[in-house]
This record gives structure tokens, sequence and C-alpha cells, in this order.
């Protein structure tokens, strides 16, 4: 059976996209940002791949992340989530 990525999992990146900080994306998810990084952890997991660089200071999407996020983004302008 195939994983596929869950719309929490992609909201919650494109959350963490638009603000670049774990806190404030938690935030504007309603979720904690433990929550938040399990989540984005997970979508990870289902990719096979890193979306998200971390660092003490900030947080930066890979390559991979910021497509995943484009490609959302073009998927939700077709799609009412």
């Amino acid at each position: 059976m195939v994983n596929l990525p869950s719309v929490r999992h992609l909201r919650h990146l494109l959350a963490l996209y638009e603000c670049g900080h774990f806190g404030r994306a938690a935030e504007a998810c309603r979720v904690t940002q433990s929550t938040l990084s399990a989540s984005i952890k997970e979508l990870e997991g289902v990719l096979e791949a890193t979306l998200v660089d971390r660092t003490k200071r900030r947080v930066v999407l890979t390559p991979v992340g910021i497509e995943t996020v484009e490609r959302w983004k073009a998927l939700s302008n077709v799609w009412v989530f």
C-alpha cells in the first residue's frame, strides 16, 4: 500500500513555509509546536525526503520542501479543502 501525505501534513508544511518559524506556524495551525514538528517529520518519512533544514536560529525549507509547497499550493487552487 502506498503511503500518501495527508492534508494536515501539507497544511503544516505550508504554515511553516509562510511563517518561517515552528512556533508561529504551530500557532497559525492551532496546534502545539511539538505536534507541528512531529507532523513535518512524518511528512518527511512519507515522502522519504528532507523538507526542512533545522538550525537553532531559523528554519529553511530544502529545494524538495519548496517544491512540495509549490505543488500543494497549485493543487489547493484547483481543489477546495
